[in-house]
C-alpha cells in the first residue's frame, strides 16, 4: 500500500530536486527485518510533505491520486502550455476512500477542535515523528503536523502544516492544528 500512494519515490511535481523520501523494502543494500515492524507503523519512512499531500488528497479525490503541480499555465507569447489534471493512479477504492474520509471527519470534530473553522466540515488527521540524525532518535525531537481538507464532502483544498521541534505543546493537534485553521480560513 505504501508504494500504491507513491511512498518513496518523487512524485513528479514540477520542480527541481525532489527527492523520494526513504521506504526500505526487502532486497535494498541497507535492508534489514527490522524494517518489517517499523515500516508498517511509519518509523522506518521518510516522506516528504508532496508526497503525503499527494497521498491524502487520494482520500479527498474519491480514490484518485492526482499528479501535483505548481504551475497551472504559461503563456509564451502565443505558445501556451496548460496542465491538465492528470490521475496518476486509483490507490483504493471510492467506498474505502469515503470511509477514511467519514473517520477522518469525525477525528477533527471530537479530537481537534483547533482545527474547525465555523461554516466548514473538515477531515483531517495529525501526526507525530522522531527526528533522527546519524541513524539515531533524538530525546524530544519530534515533527508534530496536521493535514486536512475541505469542505470535506466536495474538497477543494488541502492544507498541510509541518512543524519541526516545536516547542509550546505536546501535540500536532495544540501546536500544527490551530495553523491549519488560519491558513486554512484565509
Amino acid at each position: 500500500y505504501f508504494q500504491r500512494f507513491g511512498f518513496g519515490r518523487p512524485t513528479g511535481i514540477d520542480l527541481m530536486s525532489e527527492t523520494g523520501g526513504l521506504m526500505p523494502l526487502p532486497g535494498d543494500p541497507l535492508w534489514t527485518e527490522s524494517f518489517l515492524a517499523t515500516n508498517a507503523y511509519g518509523q522506518g519512512l521518510a516522506v516528504t510533505s508532496m508526497q503525503m499531500i499527494t497521498a491524502v488528497s487520494a482520500l479527498a479525490n474519491g480514490g484518485e491520486m492526482m499528479q501535483p503541480y505548481l504551475v497551472e499555465k504559461i503563456d509564451n507569447g502565443g505558445e501556451v502550455y496548460e496542465h491538465t489534471p492528470t490521475v496518476l493512479s486509483r490507490p483504493i477504492s471510492e467506498e474505502t476512500a469515503q470511509q477514511v474520509t467519514n473517520m477522518a471527519i469525525t477525528a477533527v470534530a471530537r479530537e481537534v477542535p483547533e482545527a474547525q473553522i465555523e461554516g466548514y466540515t473538515i477531515a483531517g488527521k495529525t501526526s507525530t515523528a522522531q527526528i533522527a540524525e546519524n541513524g539515531i532518535y533524538l530525546p524530544n525531537a519530534v515533527i508534530r503536523a496536521f493535514i486536512g481538507w475541505l469542505p470535506a464532502d466536495d474538497p477543494e483544498i488541502i492544507v498541510m502544516v509541518k512543524l519541526d521541534r516545536p516547542t509550546s505543546a505536546p501535540w500536532g493537534s495544540m501546536t500544527a492544528a490551530p495553523v491549519f485553521a488560519d491558513l486554512a480560513s484565509e
